[in-house]
């Protein structure tokens, strides 16, 4: 999908500027981005010689943009790791005798960083699971440095709280009767050891005398918080959103009406999930945008539904936190915590995001880039055969072009892929299908170059190459791996690319042992997988965690809609003639009463619950007659959905003709 100029009630947050992106290699496991009064843009990370970037043991640096993240400065010495004396403050010990008391422990580094919107001075935490007493201060936007001393006071319950580096940077309070205040996230280790990870919670500090004493916050209403980002709103409400340590689920948010001293109105949020789909969460990126007419913030994590912290993406709200309508993935493959600044107005930076990732990488855009649509990635559903001729197999090319084959032998596939330049090598990717079993073969034609074949993960990371394929036209020509088979994989969602060399030509992948589907009745195989979407009021296509995992003849398209508020996608079938299906990922079925949004101007929709098994609970009456709008869905014989409230089920839309189905709607979610 080519980029292009965000358009509807989004156009006026992505500015007049074209879009841009870029992103390159950093090598950094631990860090924080905080942006200088001037416009610099600076990366503290922990370097250690001649290994850069340990996140133990590491000494404190930082790398500077002048010019808006065009050209960077050489790691520069901030300050050195500090020694805990642990043994006179009775904490610990850290002597390696169990986990969470590791030797490290006893040494204070990077914390996160606040700048000072008064003076101009940027200031650096020096942190262990006990806090440094001093802080590394800079009052030439980050050219030189020097170390001074700070007071931390501890907090209601006895504790002083560490703004480490896995904690966002802090702000400066703009509004209110505290303005100027310095307001930073922290967190609390519980007897400064993460034996008691339960016990911990999330915090913020303040200073009222540019950083020479801090003061803590009440806790984060919940225990088992920590690393989390605050934001100030344009009413003067802050706002914090934190992570959680020792159990499954969403982010949690409160709000402070008194400039971090309290906090009110505990909520998991409906739309953010905390990390992949695993028990422990991950720290994530949380930026208000520095406008005056709306509260438009920014989240970085992974994407939910991948396992591991991969798949970055950055989700945008308007409304303070209130909806996360649109997201976009900034790069695949491996991602963990992220950390995001903003550029200055009236400098070099204005206008940029800039995006820092654990994984050895960073990333700057703009929001004409952000608010555009990435490409959707859609799951096949199951079959024997994959043609490109189809019309939803192809998802990317690199120096490839597709062609039509006269040659009688690909007359059930006429529909290829070539490369555009045979002075070069090129590639064709699918979209991600279910893996229907562990035998692959291919229709290919290698006789003048060759081709090899890889299966990979949703983070692109390869999980089998093929050995090079040469010779002459072969139909369903096996394919020989290199590692071994693909046993493990089957029933997992992979994507498929083919490497062109020469004059090589793909047409068609096809699986052996993969039953025949009936029309939509048969179904999809029931899902083994942990990934449950919670219950939330809104399921729409196209939202991030994805709610339609996979579909038959069924493609997705974009939707402008005034009356489908909130809905920027649909599903449609491919070819009208026949019927086709979508179907969701496993949810936590949110109410008794569900209400669809498509349209059956043309044809006709129908709903069928499934239970977390697969099997089938029960086949709706089937919606015709024009657009709906939360319509409520009619089940027969009196069927109602209330046994099955709160219980995982699945969903899938059964399409006839020119039928379009658009989201789900609960008003009342159960646990209102």
């Amino acid at each position: 999908m080519g980029l292009k100029a965000a358009t509807g009630e989004w156009a006026r947050f992505a500015g007049a500027a074209e879009p841009f992106y870029e992103d390159w290699e950093e090598e950094v496991v631990f860090g924080v981005l905080d942006t200088a009064m001037d416009g610099t843009v600076l990366l503290l990370s922990l370097q250690e010689d001649p290994h850069p970037d340990r996140r133990s043991n590491g000494n404190i640096y930082v790398k500077r943009s002048e010019d808006g993240g065009a050209t960077w400065s050489d790691h520069k010495l901030v300050g050195e790791r500090y020694l805990i004396d642990w043994k006179a403050l009775g904490i610990g010990p850290y002597d390696g005798s169990a986990r969470g008391r590791e030797k490290d422990h006893a040494y204070a580094s990077l914390g996160t960083s606040v700048v000072d919107e008064n003076t101009g001075e940027i200031m650096i935490f020096v942190t262990s699971l006990y806090p440094a007493p001093f802080m590394y201060k800079s009052q030439d936007h980050g050219k030189t440095w020097k170390r001074e001393k700070v007071v931390m006071k501890p907090d209601s319950r006895g504790f002083l709280s560490v703004p480490n580096g896995a904690c966002d940077p802090g702000i400066t309070i703009r509004r209110g009767p505290h303005k100027g205040r310095l307001l930073v996230p922290s967190r609390v280790f519980k007897n400064y050891d993460r034996l008691h990870e339960d016990g911990g919670y999330t915090c913020a500090i303040w200073s009222d005398d540019h950083g020479k004493t801090w003061q803590n916050s009440e806790p984060f209403p919940l225990d088992g918080t920590g690393e989390s980002g605050l934001v100030e709103l344009l009413d003067g409400t802050i706002y914090l959103n934190s992570r959680t340590h020792i159990r499954p689920g969403n982010r949690w948010v409160a709000w402070s009406d008194d400039s971090g001293h309290t906090w009110r109105d505990l909520v998991q949020d409906d739309e953010l999930f905390d990390g992949p789909p695993d028990v422990y969460g991950c720290k994530a990126g949380l930026l208000r945008l520095d406008r005056d007419d709306a509260d438009v913030l920014l989240f970085s994590s992974p994407t939910p539904h991948v396992n591991g912290r991969r798949n970055i993406r950055v989700w945008v709200s308007f409304d303070g936190g209130k909806t996360w309508p649109h997201n976009r993935l900034i790069r695949r493959g491996p991602g963990n915590y992220t950390w995001m600044t903003e550029g200055r107005k009236g400098t070099p930076s204005e206008g940029f995001i800039y995006l820092l990732s654990g994984k050895d990488w960073m990333a700057r855009f703009n929001m004409a880039w952000l608010l555009n649509e990435d490409q959707p990635d859609f799951i096949l559903g199951k079959r024997s055969r994959y043609r490109f001729a189809d019309p939803d197999l192809f998802r990317k090319a690199d120096n490839a072009q597709s062609f039509r084959s006269a040659d009688p032998r690909f007359k059930n596939s006429q529909v290829g892929y070539r490369l555009q330049s045979r002075d070069r090598g090129g590639d064709v990717m699918t979209h991600p299908m279910v893996l229907p079993s562990k035998t692959m073969k291919l229709n290919c034609d290698v006789s003048d170059g060759r081709l090899q074949v890889l299966v990979m993960d949703e983070g692109e990371s390869k999980l089998r190459d093929s050995h090079w394929i040469t010779g002459d036209y072969e139909a369903d020509r096996s394919i020989p791996w290199q590692d071994g088979p693909l046993d493990k994989w089957v029933g997992k969602v992979v994507y498929l690319k083919f490497f062109l060399e020469g004059n090589a030509q793909i047409f068609d992948v096809s699986f052996e042992g993969v039953p025949a589907v009936e029309g939509v009745k048969a179904g999809l195989d029931p899902s083994d997988e942990r990934f449950v979407l919670p219950p939330r009021h809104d399921y729409v296509v196209g939202q991030t965690p994805q709610f339609i995992k996979t579909a038959e003849n069924a493609l997705p398209f974009g939707v402008k809609d005034e009356q489908l508020k909130g809905v920027l996608g649909g599903y449609r079938l491919t070819d009208a003639s026949k019927g086709g299906y979508v179907q969701s990922h496993k949810f936590s079925l949110a109410g008794k009463e569900m209400k669809i949004s498509c349209d059956a101007s043309e044809g006709s929709v129908r709903v069928v619950l499934l239970g977390a098994d697969g099997k089938m609970i029960r086949r709706s009456l089937a919606l015709k007659g024009g657009v709906k709008v939360r319509e409520v869905v009619l089940w027969p014989d009196g069927f109602k959905l209330d046994p099955h409230v709160s219980e995982p089920v699945f969903v899938r839309f059964e399409l006839e003709g020119g039928a379009k189905v658009y989201g789900l709607r609960f008003d009342r979610v159960f646990w209102e």
